[in-house]
């Protein structure tokens, strides 16, 4: 099985982050967030940061935004600002979207949770949060060589949590299902493990995905994409506990950030303002 670009548009400004809610939101390094509709026609462009956004997220109507300027920027998906959430600590560096909740990382080790643009729950995990994954009520943190599986229940405690587990490994990390999908520690392989804590979050498979530093990592049905310093944009198949390579593609750059759409179609933004749209065969 083969991949193939089905559309690609290039950017003025290094784009670095990517979020997808109907539509394509890049962040670029001049601190404007561009969006495009699926087949990368341009829709709208605002300035949103002084300096390049260091996470994004979109969804529920509403984009999600934060630079090391403070705070989470709330806008409409036309670019209009809707509110700004204020952040007392360090920079947040990671934003998803659960549920219809906002969760934030930060480096100072908090996860706080938003729900209609409120805040509903921080827990400070102490550690550098570069990435974040949940399974109820499991939640999955990242710093630099280890994995955090943290046990929160957010209606019943705000700031109360449990650590369940601690093993290695490295962003970017996603949830798929039953199982969690993490880079091992050296950045170019990908684990997949069990997201229960029964079999004590069991390493199911590890598999080499590059051979240089893999900075993108997303999850649709039993699909996994990664890409990464070495311009290769992979797919992987969820076959129970194994990971088998379903297509790569050679990009020609280094991709800075990639989103899956559907098991077959991805969008990956690359070094030099190139966004191209990933098909499947």
């Amino acid at each position: 099985m083969s991949l193939k670009i089905e559309g690609e548009v290039k950017v003025d400004s290094e784009p670095v982050v990517a979020a997808w809610s109907d539509k394509l939101f890049v962040g670029c390094e001049d601190g404007s967030i561009k969006s495009f509709d699926g087949t990368l026609t341009p829709a709208s462009s605002w300035a949103a940061h002084a300096v390049q956004p260091f996470a994004l997220a979109a969804g529920g109507g509403r984009v999600y935004s934060a630079s090391n300027d403070g705070g989470i920027r709330v806008w409409g998906e036309d670019g209009s600002k809707v509110t700004e959430l204020t952040i007392a600590g360090p920079d947040v560096g990671t934003l998803r979207i659960f549920g219809g909740e906002l969760y934030a990382g930060d480096e100072g080790g908090n996860v706080l949770i938003y729900n209609n643009n409120e805040e509903k729950a921080r827990y400070n995990l102490l550690e550098e949060v570069k990435d974040i994954g949940l399974s109820g009520p499991f939640l999955f943190t990242v710093r630099d060589l280890d994995v955090i599986v943290t046990e929160i229940k957010p209606e019943e405690s705000k700031t109360r949590f449990t650590t369940r587990h601690t093993m290695e490994g490295r962003a970017p990390l996603r949830v798929a299902g039953a199982a969690l999908l993490a880079m091992a520690r050296g950045g170019t392989a990908l684990q997949l493990l069990d997201a229960s804590v029964d079999t004590r979050f069991k390493k199911l498979h590890e598999v080499k995905v590059s051979d240089m530093i893999v900075t993108s990592l997303d999850v649709s049905g039993d699909f996994a994409w990664t890409a990464g310093w070495d311009g290769q944009v992979r797919r992987w198949r969820i076959a129970g506990d194994q990971l088998t390579p379903a297509g790569e593609l050679n990009v020609g750059a280094c991709v800075n950030a990639l989103v899956a759409t559907a098991p077959g179609e991805a969008y990956a933004v690359m070094t030099g303002g190139r966004i191209v749209r990933v098909k499947a065969d």
